[in-house]
């Protein structure tokens, strides 16, 4: 008799479904007929340990080639900006199907294919938008990875996945805080934007933006100045940026002229306390729903927490990408 739990090709324990599904059909069946024949209870008794036999019904699946992907990297130019990222999985795509999605480090399991046949499987770098897990999605401004090889069934590869940005992605480099800071407070702000150069404070390069809050200074809502980003309203924009935080702060849009001016935060983000962080935000849906907007200012807003004396919020690295 088959089991009904057993183990994978990864040694986890797997249930047997259909195996199951189909025991419960035929114990149905076999007490109905029970009260009325007993040679027919005879019949769907062997029956029964006929279509559960390992012989005649094993799902045991094949030994894969596992494909391993030890980390991932991103290449950067002048002008695209840092390669600091946050890409901890990645997606598996075959020629028709989405093989699945894998935390890095990456053991890979193709089952699709017959001894030494050629196979082609692409590596896409996924996200969590707007750094929610159940929005995980491939990001579409890095380059995927195409892989070609013979399958071997118990054979190991290992690849590097080493990408760059897109040929046709574009680049607004906002904010990195190197040598200047376009974002100015408020008049009603008693807190504001400030650059540091502390080297404990700053997250790559000679500088950082750095928001300090406490009782006397408690809040700060700070725009971009005069920058009026033209964000393309025909493709996927995203805002790159870092921080790191022990008081929650939001990022988002100011919309500048048409009929539907508005300054809106579109993500409140969390304590992450000593660690810095990398963020992907979609603003898609904000400059989508403002076609007639001229321009676009970023916004960066911050009241010091309830439950805190002070409260230290460090930014960096602000850059939108689209498509050109």
């Amino acid at each position: 008799m088959c089991p009904l739990w057993g183990k994978n090709s990864g040694g986890k324990d797997t249930f047997d479904a259909r195996s199951y599904k189909l025991r419960e059909v035929l114990i149905s069946t076999f007490t109905v007929v029970i009260k009325s024949n007993f040679n027919t209870v005879l019949f769907f008794g062997l029956l029964m340990l006929g279509v559960t036999s390992c012989n005649l019904w094993n799902d045991k699946p094949g030994v894969p080639h596992d494909v391993f992907v030890p980390e991932f990297t991103l290449t950067t130019t002048e002008g695209q900006g840092t390669s600091a990222n946050n890409i901890s999985e990645i997606w598996v795509h075959s020629e028709t199907d989405v093989l699945g999605v894998f935390p890095l480090p990456a053991n890979i399991p193709v089952l699709e294919g017959e001894e030494g046949e050629s196979i082609s499987i692409r590596l896409l770098a996924g996200i969590r938008a707007n750094g929610i897990s159940s929005t995980r999605k491939p990001y579409p401004f890095y380059k995927s990875l195409d892989l070609d090889f013979p399958f071997i069934s118990g054979s190991n590869t290992t690849v590097e996945f080493n990408t760059t940005y897109t040929d046709n992605s574009a680049f607004i480099l906002a904010e990195n805080f190197e040598s200047a800071n376009r974002f100015q407070a408020s008049s009603t702000s008693t807190a504001s934007v400030v650059r540091t150069t502390d080297p404990a404070l700053v997250f790559e390069g000679s500088a950082s933006g750095m928001i300090v809050l406490s009782d006397s200074l408690a809040h700060v809502t700070s725009t971009t100045q005069e920058q009026l980003y033209d964000l393309h309203k025909d493709g996927p924009i995203w805002l790159e940026f870092n921080y790191r935080c022990n008081n929650s702060f939001a990022v988002g849009l100011s919309v500048i002229g048409g009929s539907n001016v508005q300054r809106t935060p579109i993500i409140v983000l969390n304590p992450s306390g000593d660690e810095w962080k990398k963020m992907y935000l979609d603003l898609g849906p904000l400059v989508l729903s403002t076609p007639d907007a001229y321009g676009y200012e970023l916004t960066l807003d911050a009241i010091i927490d309830f439950n805190n004396d002070t409260g230290l919020i460090l930014v960096d690295n602000f850059k939108i990408v689209h498509f050109e």
